[in-house]
């Protein structure tokens, strides 16, 4: 009934048009497959594919850096693009997705991921709607809008996030055309926000010039204080004509009596969190398909912000429309720690934070800085700590050391006063290789973080000593703070090992990242051979992820005084009997003499044939992440 409804609708739209405009220049969205005039051409798509013949078939995006999704020549149209990535909130509004048409030097879209998949505040949540479909908690995402081009089509994203996104997925189908589409028409999408919206004019969603059809809002909103938000009208003024005048927000957005979460094909609401205390947050679409709004000369669709603009909330939005080019400039899209707000703006702060204090930026302390007006109390503590670290990293003192146990201390405060039940969630377990340990409250991950930089700091604190003392330790990762691999021959392994974002969450650990096999080559090892800065006794321990199921692992020391091989299954995956993933396991305690040698030196994990598994649910999988050497003495 819904696909008959559909092609019904669709029909009777191209039918309504036909008496406005020739063939040859027919209202964009009348494109629609398969309801459009017959078009000359062949299906075609560019994806991120691995072109070696792996199955490494993702982009590996560096903080601050650009990917290309699509870059074609020719007429063609865009009819579906797929994005999956592991860059999870705030992703979707750090990484910016643009789009040219036909060699344009400015882009006709310029938003947010999230939000140009209907759902803002950089969370993720499912969308089900006809040209938008989000699944897989939000984090596989759809998009249907016909989008015509006639000289070519470039599609990118941007990073502005504050870490690598080491896995983005990604397919651009369109339809390569034998000659220009029947139309002059180009998809547009603008994000714009107002944070907040203190002013005594409607909230403006979109202001051009020129000649279209407007066909779409995402609007979003985060309370600035308690009580409904919804009596704002929308204004939708068009070529001089009398306006359309709205009755409340809810209203516009189709529902009525305040708003609920809801998904339909034409309009929707996929977050809303309440109305009663201020930081509440609701993102809902309105697509105007079966009604859409010509324009001949100028649009111009505005809302108040509460009855006669009477609030001053977090409002933000994104207008899509198809116009004949070009489109009046786009306002500037404001800065990331602008775009983001409560909750999201403290994760930001920790990963940028973090990442700047891991990092070789000489101006970090400085940056760290900056972003001291928008963290709470707990992100305070943070940066006090984390500002400590970088500045002694290099040179480290007991003093730092002793400011970073303080910002620790304040910080277990804070904890100890929380409720046990706002110190751990219970994890959302939508996929198989999820992780079924409790997810730590911010302040918790704050914890961690500072606990973390504080033992790599008392480790560089012992190599400016110059001498290893009984409990001293030396710590190697298979990737660092911004997934960077180990480089050889400190860490080296078989063609068969490759990335897992899978990472160990532990105190001790800095890197963010580990590697894995199938365990289906022969050989297959991952080889750790450290740089002994002395001769002496050393205990060993290694850990793996959540996501190991191996019973046919074994780990080969190779010290001063020959070889030992202690095997060891790798129990990780959930509802596994006697599970050992993310705690350090001890491998006994070893000579090793000074320097680097991988004959005599080294701790080496062998996984051929890689064919036996503890659980049958799962597939074969092996993990190295990170070995620990602590200093037993002479």
């Amino acid at each position: 009934m819904i696909r008959w409804s559909l092609t019904l609708a669709l029909t009777l739209l191209m039918i309504a048009c036909a008496p406005l405009v020739s063939q040859r220049d027919l209202p964009a969205i009348a494109l629609w497959a398969p309801w459009s005039p017959p078009l000359a051409g062949h299906a075609a798509r560019q994806s991120t594919w691995d072109t070696s013949g792996g199955n490494a078939d993702s982009l590996r995006i560096p903080a601050g850096e650009t990917a290309e999704l699509l870059n074609v020549d020719g007429p063609g149209i865009v009819r579906h693009i797929w994005i999956t990535t592991n860059a999870f909130e705030p992703g979707g509004r750090t990484i910016v997705l643009r789009m040219w048409w036909d060699g344009a030097e400015s882009p006709a879209v310029e938003v947010p991921l999230g939000d140009f998949f209907a759902v803002g505040h950089g969370l993720d949540r499912n969308v089900q709607s006809f040209p938008i479909s989000v699944n897989s908690n939000g984090h596989a995402r759809n998009c249907w809008w016909p989008m015509p081009f006639s000289d070519g089509a470039r599609i990118t994203v941007t990073n502005e996030g504050a870490e690598t996104i080491t896995a983005f997925y990604c397919y651009v189908e369109y339809l390569a055309l034998d000659e220009a589409p029947p139309t002059r028409e180009r998809f547009h999408a603008q994000y714009r926000q107002a944070y907040p919206t203190d002013f005594p004019e409607n909230y403006v969603i979109l202001e051009t010039e020129g000649q279209g059809h407007y066909v779409g809002t995402v609007y979003s909103i985060e309370s600035t204080e308690p009580n409904w938000w919804g009596e704002g009208d929308d204004l939708i003024e068009v070529d001089g004509h009398e306006p359309l005048r709205g009755t409340g927000t809810e209203d516009y957005l189709c529902d009525a009596w305040g708003i609920r979460e809801y998904h339909q094909l034409w309009y929707g609401c996929p977050l809303c969190e309440g109305f009663n205390a201020t930081g509440l947050r609701t993102t809902a679409y309105r697509w105007h398909i079966l009604d859409p709004i010509p324009f001949q000369e100028s649009i111009r669709i505005s809302i108040e912000h509460g009855h006669a603009n009477d609030r001053e909330d977090n409002m933000s939005s994104v207008a899509i429309w198809y116009q004949v080019p070009p489109a009046s400039p786009f306002p500037k899209l404001p800065p990331v720690i602008d775009r983001l707000e409560g909750r999201v703006t403290q994760r930001y702060i920790r990963s940028q934070a973090y990442q700047l204090a891991t990092g070789s930026d000489p101006e970090a302390v400085e940056r760290m800085e900056e972003l001291r007006p928008h963290a709470d109390d707990v992100h305070q503590r943070l940066l006090d700590g984390l500002v400590a670290y970088t500045r002694a990293k290099d040179h480290p003192t007991e003093e730092a050391l002793a400011a970073l146990d303080q910002a620790i201390a304040e910080l277990e405060e804070i904890i100890a006063a929380l409720p046990v039940e706002e110190r751990y969630t219970e994890p959302s377990m939508d996929l198989p290789t999820d992780s079924d340990a409790p997810v730590p409250s911010l302040a918790v991950v704050v914890l961690q973080t500072l606990q973390q930089v504080r033992h790599d700091l008392a480790r560089r604190l012992v190599l400016a000593r110059g001498h290893l003392e009984p409990g001293d330790e030396i710590l190697l990762e298979v990737r660092g703070p911004d997934a960077q691999l180990l480089p050889p021959p400190t860490f080296e392994c078989t063609e068969d090992w490759t990335y897992s974002y899978a990472k160990v969450e532990d105190i001790y650990l800095m890197g963010r990242g580990a590697h894995f096999t199938y365990g289906d080559a022969d050989p297959s090892w991952a080889r750790f051979t450290p740089d002994f800065p002395q001769s002496g006794l050393f205990e060993v321990f290694v850990i793996f992820s959540y996501g190991a199921n191996s019973s046919d692992t074994r780990w080969e020391v190779r010290h001063a005084d020959g070889m030992e091989t202690i095997p060891m299954e790798q129990r990780g995956r959930p509802d596994t009997a006697d599970r050992n993933s993310a705690v350090w396991h001890s491998l006994g305690t070893h000579r090793f003499e000074e320097g680097q040698s991988a004959e005599h030196g080294s701790i080496t994990l062998n996984v051929a044939p890689g064919i036996s598994v503890p659980n049958e649910m799962f597939e074969h999988r092996a993990y190295v992440d990170s070995v620990r050497l602590v200093y037993q003495g002479d």
